[in-house]
């Protein structure tokens, strides 16, 4: 399933509250190390049709960002139903991967 862009604080509410899991990778263009696991994020994503894969610029979308305290790069969170239950800061792919087949 390809990634979609996250485009504002209403386009993300009404996403985390599917019944389906949601990952959203929290990236910059700026950011090199977002950069590098982008590669594996999309590979994940076509890997796990289950769940809803999902990106945020923090500069396009700064409101979200700061309502979850996002302050490192690269980000991720996973929500089921509205609710967070599990983050992961920093490239560490392995834990990545993890975090998605646990999903």
């Amino acid at each position: 399933m390809p990634i979609t862009y996250l485009t504002s604080i209403v386009h993300f509410e009404s996403v985390i509250n599917s019944h389906r899991p949601v990952i959203i990778e929290f990236w910059a263009e700026w950011c090199g190390a977002c950069r590098s696991v982008s590669p594996l994020f999309e590979q994940l994503a076509a890997q796990n049709p289950a769940a809803q894969f999902y990106r945020l610029d923090i500069e396009d979308v700064r409101d979200v960002a700061l309502a979850l305290g996002v302050r490192n790069l690269p980000a991720f969170k996973v929500f089921k139903k509205g609710v967070q239950v599990g983050d992961l800061v920093g490239v560490d792919q392995t834990s990545l991967i993890r975090m998605v087949k646990n999903m």
